[in-house]
């Protein structure tokens, strides 16, 4: 835009120029013609100062006629000062054209300065639009090197959330596997305390209550232990009351409470033991 502006300057100050020179060359025209015009009223004084001359000779050589003379010489004093009128005229004429010439002269270094200066300023907005467009490309250069480092960065970006985001499903799947140890483990160790009380045990009702009462313990919520487990989880297979399970969903806590794997709200289903 810079760029078109300083174009538009341009042709602005040349059609300035332009208008300039033509004026210069009309007035210079006008005084030609004006010292043409001078130069034949000159010769015409000329002409009448020695038709003066000539009528004077003869008014002497005529003092025989001298009413005529005296009327033909009251005629040429007018005609004299007709002329010397003209004389005047023309000599102010000439001042005001020497004037002129003055002015002409003056306007025209006025011209060649203002052109001179704008010819220095249209360098000047050259050599800014020149220095405009080598940034511009620099900047171009710059913002491809920039894209370049952002795609790299965001390829990098995209490889580590993807590392990432494998190395969190195999933390999970490590961790459901640890809580199912876990849970195999606590199985085993209540299996083994089974083995003490049955050894421990003196009679068989009271081995029987025992279980009894561990079977009526895994079919309580694991979460509560006061509510009935009547809730399976699809996702991994454990079973709640639904009251926990719908609480926890309720309060976005939407995930296992034994082994942490998350659900949504088809991934819980009612199920009946009787």
């Amino acid at each position: 835009r810079k760029a078109k502006q300083v174009a538009e300057d341009n042709k602005h100050l040349q059609k300035e120029l332009s208008a300039k020179k033509q004026e210069a060359q009309a007035l210079v025209s006008d005084m030609e013609c004006t010292a043409q015009a001078f130069e034949e009223m000159q010769e015409q004084s000329i002409r009448l100062l020695q038709q003066l001359k000539e009528k004077d000779d003869a008014n002497f050589k005529l003092m025989s006629e001298r009413i005529k003379g005296n009327s033909l010489q009251k005629l040429l004093v007018e005609e004299k000062d007709l002329l010397e009128s003209q004389i005047a005229a023309l000599n102010t004429e000439k001042a005001r054209m020497v004037e002129m010439m003055t002015q002409l002269d003056e306007r025209e270094r006025n011209s060649d300065a203002a052109l001179q200066s704008t010819d220095k300023e249209l360098n000047l907005k050259q050599q800014a639009l020149e220095m405009h467009k080598r940034k511009a490309l620099e900047s171009v250069q710059s913002l491809q090197e920039v894209q370049l480092r952002f795609s790299e960065v965001e390829r990098q970006v995209q490889s580590s959330q993807k590392a990432l985001q494998d190395k969190t499903e195999e933390w999970e799947r490590e961790n459901q596997l640890l809580k199912r140890s876990q849970e195999e483990v606590s199985n085993l160790k209540r299996r083994l305390e089974k083995l003490k009380n049955r050894e421990l045990a003196n009679t068989s009702d009271e081995i029987l209550l025992e279980e009894i009462k561990t079977y009526k313990a895994k079919l309580n919520c694991p979460c509560c232990s006061s509510r009935k487990k009547d809730t399976v989880l699809t996702k991994c297979f454990h079973v709640f009351c639904s009251e926990c399970i719908r609480n926890r969903y309720d309060s976005r806590l939407r995930k296992c409470p034994k082994c942490g794997a998350a659900f949504g709200a088809n991934d819980f289903h009612k199920i009946y033991l009787s």
